[in-house]
């Protein structure tokens, strides 16, 4: 059993909670959740080593996966095959809360290591796209 869910605040203001990690799950999964605020969007990327599953626990959400768009909302889940180019945003007026799975694990040290320990740290979007690309994120132009 996981012990109390470490927290660290992303870029955009997304709180994030790692429930599962690796060590969690023998390396099968990590489990998050996150809250993404009115207005945060994630530009397009995909992932070289993770498929990636995403449960919207509440909130109103657009993604776009492999050129597909799609209105996401509580109780809709996606499912989002490695190497897959994806992009979101919260397109609702509140904020939102999803449960995100990554297989296998181990991204989770990405969140870890990219992560403020408050949500009123100063951010450093270079650093947090070298981290991403250190962990297998590729950010990547939609035509």
């Amino acid at each position: 059993m996981a012990s109390e869910a470490p927290v660290v605040w992303m870029p955009g203001g997304v709180r994030t909670e790692i429930h599962l990690a690796s060590r969690d799950t023998s390396g099968a999964f990590c489990l998050l959740v996150d809250q993404p605020p009115p207005g945060w969007s994630l530009p397009a990327h995909r992932h070289s080593n993770e498929a990636e599953t995403i449960h919207f626990l509440e909130g109103d959400f657009e993604m776009e996966i492999d050129g597909r768009r799609s209105r996401l909302s509580a109780g809709d889940t996606i499912h989002i095959p490695r190497g897959t180019i994806h992009s979101g945003s919260n397109v609702g007026p509140q904020p939102g809360r999803r449960l995100i799975l990554f297989s296998p694990a181990g991204l989770e040290r990405f969140f870890l290591e990219a992560g403020s320990p408050t949500p009123d740290s100063e951010t450093d979007i270079a650093a947090t796209v070298a981290c991403a690309t250190r962990h297998g994120w590729e950010f990547v132009t939609q035509a």
